[in-house]
């Protein structure tokens, strides 16, 4: 691990574009938005890596996302490839099995818009997934794509659930590599579409045997971010420990995209104590890291530790990540 003085770490951590980007969520709560509308008699908390929509015995989910601009203008057809992998880890880190996608994409000509939509159909063909429609403009003046996924559960892993004396586990897959330009840790390329697919339903597996009820996608908000989300929607603390935090060689000359960066396979779960070592051995019987980075506290303050060094990272009780708890 890289040996950056810790204020240092918090410093950066905190002034990463990616964190004051998830500052701009709050706008939903200062909009007077309701932040738990009701279908079906029930309330759909926002905040989660998916809405959370009751349909009987089932839970249908559904999720958008946008893909980072400068990616989309550099290589389009990775960019159609990344809005359907974002997706898909968003349903699977709900627990859930994605069913299909649909699409906008705007381009400044049909080449451009071409590759874009080679790159969501490779990417849906990848994960068994359904392209049923969308949108396209081929004649804006710059390039840009999203998509939105639905999906189904049976027991929904939420991050809303963490309490006070939970594990947090990092899981990822180490073998992999960073992307020249970007913050982005390719760890999938390299398996097949059965390997991929099994690796993403262990989080599905893991919700129906009960053993963990929370959980998210490492978003571009990175692990830590990441981690706060859960922290802030399920109004608790903890205490994240950096020697804990696995880090492969080839990722040694980038500290900071490691602890901030996209992983294309990486989740953070807050797990009850008793329940840790049978997770950590699933994960570890197909070849991913799952290490305990740190615990959850009662109090709202977040806190980075090193050894004998601590140091404030976040008081979410006066100072929210994503303005959607009070």
């Amino acid at each position: 691990m890289a040996e950056y003085p810790l204020p240092e770490i918090v410093a950066r951590l905190q002034a990463a574009p990616a964190w004051q980007r998830k500052h701009e969520i709050a706008v939903l709560a200062k909009s007077g938005m309701n932040l738990a509308p009701v279908i079906a008699g029930r309330p759909v908390l926002l905040g989660d890596d998916t809405a959370v929509i009751p349909l009987g015995d089932e839970k249908l989910l559904l999720a958008s996302e946008l893909i980072y601009p400068p990616l989309v203008a550099a290589n389009p057809y990775l960019a159609g490839r990344a809005a359907v992998l974002a997706n898909v880890n968003d349903v699977y880190a709900m627990g859930g099995e994605p069913l299909a996608l649909v699409n906008t994409v705007l381009a400044p000509n049909t080449a451009v818009a071409a590759e874009i939509l080679r790159g969501l159909h490779d990417g849906c063909a990848r994960y068994g997934l359904a392209l049923v429609g969308g949108h396209l403009t081929a004649t804006g003046d710059v390039s840009s794509v999203a998509a939105c996924i639905l999906g189904r559960a049976q027991q929904v892993l939420s991050s809303f659930q963490a309490r006070p004396g939970d594990t947090l586990l990092h899981v990822v897959k180490l073998q992999g590599q960073f992307h020249p330009q970007f913050p982005f840790w390719d760890c999938s390329a390299h398996l097949s579409d059965a390997e991929l697919r099994r690796d993403l339903r262990l989080l599905p597996q893991i919700a129906e045997l009960g053993w963990c009820d929370t959980a998210r996608d490492i978003s571009m908000a990175g692990l830590i971010g990441s981690a706060l989300m859960i922290l802030e929607l399920s109004a608790v603390g903890a205490q994240l420990d950096l020697e804990r935090i696995p880090q492969p060689e080839a990722a040694r000359e980038r500290y900071f995209d490691w602890l901030l960066g996209f992983p294309s396979y990486g989740f953070i779960l807050s797990v009850r104590p008793a329940v840790v070592t049978p997770v950590q051995q699933l994960f570890a019987a197909h070849a991913l890291s799952c290490a305990a980075i740190g615990h959850v506290t009662a109090e709202r303050q977040v806190y980075l530790c090193r050894g004998d060094e601590r140091a404030l990272l976040r008081d979410l009780e006066r100072d929210s990540f994503m303005g959607l708890q009070s």
